[in-house]
């Protein structure tokens, strides 16, 4: 893994409520009115914390039809991280 990969997905899940976010997208597909509703915070707010995800690559989204109406809908990708201090040197040795 790259250097600046790592730290945006520390970012990303150095949030509380982006946590919470990425674990009920793990569960199922969710749109931003959905998860603002279950999560209790204003759509704004869940659309800042998904684009931080998002460019942690650890949420992607898709569009979708329903009842004639278009709907972006989020759900959590794979990933691994594993952090000690052999990753961490061979990071700045340029061989992460």
């Amino acid at each position: 893994m790259e250097l600046e990969k790592m730290v945006k997905i520390c970012e990303a899940l150095s949030n509380p409520i982006r946590i919470k976010i990425y674990y009920l997208l793990s569960e199922k597909p969710y749109n931003i009115y959905e998860l603002s509703k279950t999560i209790g915070l204003s759509r704004p707010v869940i659309y800042a914390h998904l684009k931080k995800l998002e460019n942690a690559d650890l949420v992607e989204s898709t569009m979708i039809l329903e009842e004639g109406r278009a709907k972006k809908m989020y759900r959590a990708k794979d990933f691994s991280l594993y952090i000690d201090k052999e990753v961490i040197r061979n990071l700045m040795r340029g061989k992460g």
